[in-house]
């Protein structure tokens, strides 16, 4: 049986599932890692970069198109044409400059109209693919962040949209990959870090999970003192720094 991606209630849910799930906006949501390999998620990129692809070429052949002005589309009306070729046959006179400039401008109008409105309309689906990849790569970075912090699940939705706006989140794309960081005036940090050290603060270190077991974290060297140097603990590796703020070791500057 497959895992619903969002419920109403988890009483629908069997109980081993149950901490997958997180409340938010009043339904449960599942809890997934690796979000982007998820074929949806794939099947989002790949039209994403049709539109993309679609938009560029639109583009060129409205470039290639007015860079032929000075010829004669079959759209022209039929008195700029008659006027045109009778010119070129030798009848009538030659058109003026201001003719000529004339049944440029239209030319030009109509192609603009018919071309730019199928681009701002594949503008408009690129923005919103976009929009919506952001969302995916941002929620799903910040959802493995708080699990590599030991956030306590039960706290996890109500957090996610705290962190979105205490930070000031970029996403980038990197080939194939969209990836997340957070600007600081230290520079970008990953969300990872980012959570890390909002976990190991005075906000942030009451959402941490208890640690429980006979051999709780924190029973050896600086992992078991009441505070660390925030310069020692971004020495740690990511395991480290999550058994120091479980361990309920408080950074200090």
């Amino acid at each position: 049986m497959a895992i619903k991606a969002i419920v109403q209630d988890l009483d629908s849910v069997e109980e081993q599932f149950r901490g997958l799930y997180a409340e938010k906006d009043g339904v449960f949501v599942l809890q997934i890692g690796g979000l982007q390999e998820h074929p949806d998620a794939k099947a989002l990129k790949g039209a994403l970069d049709r539109v993309r692809g679609e938009k560029r070429e639109l583009t060129e052949k409205l470039t290639a198109v007015e860079s032929r002005l000075t010829g004669l589309p079959d759209d022209f009306d039929g008195s700029a044409y008659e006027t045109l070729k009778q010119a070129a046959e030798g009848k009538g006179g030659a058109p003026t400059e201001e003719q000529i400039q004339q049944i440029r401008d239209k030319v030009r109008q109509t192609l603009e109209t018919k071309y730019n409105g199928e681009i701002q309309t594949r503008d408009e689906r690129n923005a919103k693919l976009n929009a919506a990849l952001q969302r995916m790569t941002i929620d799903d970075g910040l959802s493995r962040a708080m699990d590599e912090a030991s956030i306590d699940p039960r706290h996890k939705a109500k957090l996610l949209p705290y962190l979105k706006s205490a930070g000031k989140i970029q996403v980038e794309e990197d080939g194939d990959v969209f990836k997340a960081s957070v600007e600081t005036d230290l520079g970008p940090v990953s969300l990872s870090r980012f959570v890390t050290d909002w976990a190991g603060s005075d906000d942030g270190k009451i959402y941490v999970a208890k640690s429980t077991g006979p051999n709780p974290p924190g029973g050896k060297g600086n992992l078991g003192g009441k505070t660390m140097k925030r310069a020692d603990f971004n020495a740690l590796d990511h395991k480290a720094q999550r058994e120091t703020v479980s361990g309920g070791t408080q950074i200090v500057d």
